[in-house]
């Protein structure tokens, strides 16, 4: 299996063209609005994973804990 390593300094539109499933993780964690339409091409572009965190008062470490469940390593 290959190890799949989020680097939290990328932006989720890079992430999720790196790891396509990671918008079904996002949207799963409360980022709800990443599956609307152009939301990706348009906020994601500048938005890492902390920011919108912050932003949605989501706990990044719950985020963490979500991604690490699917095999992902978390790079800060």
């Amino acid at each position: 299996m290959d190890n799949k390593i989020i680097d939290l300094n990328k932006t989720v539109y890079e992430l999720c063209n790196i790891y396509p499933e990671i918008k079904d993780i996002l949207n799963s964690s409360g980022f709800t609005d990443i599956t609307k339409p152009g939301m990706l091409n348009t906020a994601g572009r500048f938005m890492t994973i902390p920011k919108g965190a912050s932003m949605k008062k989501i706990s990044l470490d719950n985020i963490k804990e979500t991604f690490m469940e699917h095999g992902f390593t978390i790079k800060e």
